[in-house]
């Protein structure tokens, strides 16, 4: 499954408030553990896509500005956003930790993993 870039920080906002469900990767080209998971993100978007859930990237060394306003320390990064208010984050994470954070999409209680 393809995933939907983010442009700039005004569209890091439209996404985030646009009343859908979103799961956004803030990754970077040079990590290991980034490179490493992105085919298992690939498979939950397969899964979770059908339920309705978006899924976008975004290039921490690109947008720093979103960075920072989704306060990313740690790449990769996930969070899950509804109605512009995140419900659940997962830092360095495996396949597990994912499926977890979208049954935190799934249940509506927040997830940190």
């Amino acid at each position: 499954m393809p995933f939907n870039p983010i442009d700039d920080a005004q569209d890091f906002t439209r996404i985030i408030n646009s009343g859908k469900t979103v799961l956004i990767d803030f990754h970077a080209d040079w990590s290991g553990l980034c490179r490493s998971t992105s085919q298992q993100f690939s498979e939950l978007s397969d899964t979770f896509v059908r339920i309705g859930v978006d899924f976008y990237r975004v290039n921490v060394d690109e947008l720093e500005d979103v960075v920072m306003e989704a306060d990313v320390r740690v790449v990769p990064t996930y969070m899950v956003f509804k109605d512009g208010k995140k419900v659940g984050h997962a830092t360095g994470v495996d396949g597990l930790s994912l499926h977890k954070l979208m049954g935190s999409y799934m249940t509506g209680c927040e997830v940190v993993a």
